[in-house]
């Protein structure tokens, strides 16, 4: 049996139907088509990615490089490389993103920050 993790490609998967309540950590990407309850935190690389399919619902906190929502989402979510709506998401919460992509038909509820001017704000003080 080997054990060894390559650097092929890790998806988790949670699935349609599947409620799972809790933290996750994740590496490569995360697809979540059925519920999740909790928070997601990636482990791994710049590229990572969380997808919240159409159908999939999220409650809680999401931290990673990347987030695509085409699902509900009551969350506050950070992408620390972008964010991607899409047309038949529903999100409520803060998001805060470096790049932002919203497709026409997306509901968003709540509110909007830039990375870059939290980056900013702290420089500003040290004057």
């Amino acid at each position: 049996m080997n054990s060894k993790q390559g650097n092929s490609a890790a998806t988790s998967l949670v699935a349609a139907g599947t409620v799972l309540s809790g933290d996750i950590t994740f590496r490569q990407e995360l697809v979540i088509a059925g519920t999740v309850n909790g928070s997601v935190i990636c482990d791994g690389e710049d590229t990572s990615v969380v997808k919240i399919l159409e159908g999939g619902s999220f409650t809680g906190e999401i931290n990673a490089p990347r987030v695509e929502i085409a699902g509900k989402v009551d969350a506050n979510v950070t992408g620390t490389s972008s964010v991607s709506i899409g047309s038949s998401a529903e999100v409520s919460g803060v998001i805060r993103f470096y790049k932002l992509a919203v497709s026409p038909g997306a509901v968003i509820t709540g509110e909007l920050v830039t990375m870059a001017e939290e980056l900013q704000l702290p420089a500003a003080g040290n004057k």
